[in-house]
């Protein structure tokens, strides 16, 4: 091969395992600066482009984009770098990338854009390669790589200044946020310890922003811990320094949570159909944070048992009453069919049961989210609608309802 091609290939073989003419373009085009004894190239990207796919190195599967024809071929691409600095020359390689790309396209390519970054041995301190590797964390996170999460959060946190409290607090909460709850789901108990540690031992960060590893040390202590009051009384204390507090427990507790419950069940049946159908999405930071605080305390509440039954109440009708005021939560409508059970409960009202239950469902079709999905068409088919529709009917809803609990673990 001659030196042209063989630099080609090592630029192509950085580029991961499919890429676009686009992106090739914009990296080759500074192919005089990858070594002192690269020339200028005497072919353009599309000839020499060709000259792989006509040797088949590469394929093209759509007009436009190129994929490796093997692993092993890709394999002995990478192998053509030069040994003596193969850590310089790929995160080289992911420099001219991230430079040259634009923020609506680095999602699709974020994690071989980490990985090249991330060869850099030498400790040194980069904000613009940190987030870079907080983008793929949250990636990974999304499609369930907490072991990918767990290394680019890992990467991201070491490219961080000394100083990274002062200069980075928000940047610096967010990656070991991360950091905390990729380690949990993994299971590595002491190193989620020692992230939310040093995030909840900073002073000057409002406790809004300690959310993410307040929720993954509840998630430990309830789930893997099955330390539910713990976790309660935890949520409690967080709930409080966000301005929210709840009634002790005991009878007075009890009456308290059964008359909020009467009164959001009045709200909800005043409230106009049209007006549940066109309820905004919330966006705002602090109102979410509440409603999953809530949506934690009642499930641990139910799970602690009759002690804490008061909780489950008021948190369920709190969950119900930020809905009907600020909007649309992930959690509206598993908490409105919630209500819809606690009010058949102790009602005894078949009718109003069933109203709740019809606007938890349209509720669900308007959420993006999945996340209360499967508890809802639990909830509302096997104690609201068994009085009043055939269990016949019950079947293709309920079957939606597993597959996506399946889906989301619920």
């Amino acid at each position: 091969l001659s030196l042209e091609v063989q630099y080609f290939l090592q630029c192509v073989a950085c580029l991961g395992s499919s890429f676009t003419l686009e992106t090739m373009l914009s990296i080759w085009k500074h192919q005089t600066m990858f070594g002192t004894r690269s020339a200028a190239s005497k072919r353009s990207t599309d000839e020499l482009l060709d000259t792989m796919v006509k040797e088949e190195y590469l394929e093209t599967p759509e007009i436009g984009n190129y994929r490796w024809a093997h692993d092993n071929v890709q394999q002995a691409a990478s192998s053509l770098i030069d040994e003596e600095s193969p850590e310089s020359f790929r995160s080289y390689i992911g420099e001219l990338w991230i430079r040259e790309i634009d923020e609506d396209n680095l999602e699709t390519c974020v994690f071989d854009i980490a990985n090249l970054l991330n060869t850099i041995t030498a400790d040194v301190a980069n904000i613009e390669y940190a987030k870079i590797n907080l983008k793929a964390a949250e990636k990974a996170k999304n499609i369930a790589a907490f072991d990918s999460c767990s290394k680019y959060v890992s990467k991201g946190i070491d490219m961080l200044p000394e100083n990274k409290w002062d200069s980075e607090p928000g940047l610096a909460v967010k990656l070991h946020s991360l950091a905390a709850e990729a380690e949990g789901f993994l299971g590595h108990h002491s190193r989620m310890d020692s992230y939310c540690n040093e995030v909840l031992s900073q002073s000057l960060i409002p406790t809004l922003e300690k959310k993410d590893v307040y929720l993954a040390k509840l998630h430990r202590m309830a789930n893997a811990e099955l330390q539910y009051v713990d976790a309660i009384k935890l949520c409690l204390v967080i709930l409080k320094d966000l301005g929210c507090t709840f009634p002790g427990g005991g009878v007075v507790g009890l009456m308290k949570a059964l008359i909020s419950m009467r009164k959001t069940v009045k709200m909800v049946k005043r409230t106009p159909t049209e007006v549940l159908a066109s309820l905004p999405v919330v966006t705002d930071p602090f109102k979410l944070a509440k409603m999953t605080l809530f949506s934690r305390l009642g499930e641990w509440a139910y799970l602690a048992g009759e002690k804490f039954l008061y909780l489950y109440l008021l948190s369920t009708a709190k969950m119900v009453q930020m809905t009907l005021l600020h909007g649309l939560f992930e959690w509206s409508a598993s908490s409105l069919s919630a209500l819809g059970a606690l009010s058949l409960f102790v009602n005894g009202d078949v009718g109003t049961a069933q109203y709740i239950g019809e606007c938890a469902l349209q509720m669900q079709e308007r959420c993006e989210s999945e996340a209360g999905k499967a508890r809802t068409i639990y909830v509302v088919h096997t104690f609201l609608f068994q009085h009043v529709k055939p269990m016949q009917s019950f079947s293709k809803p309920l079957i939606e309802g597993y597959q996506s609990g399946m889906r989301t673990g619920d």
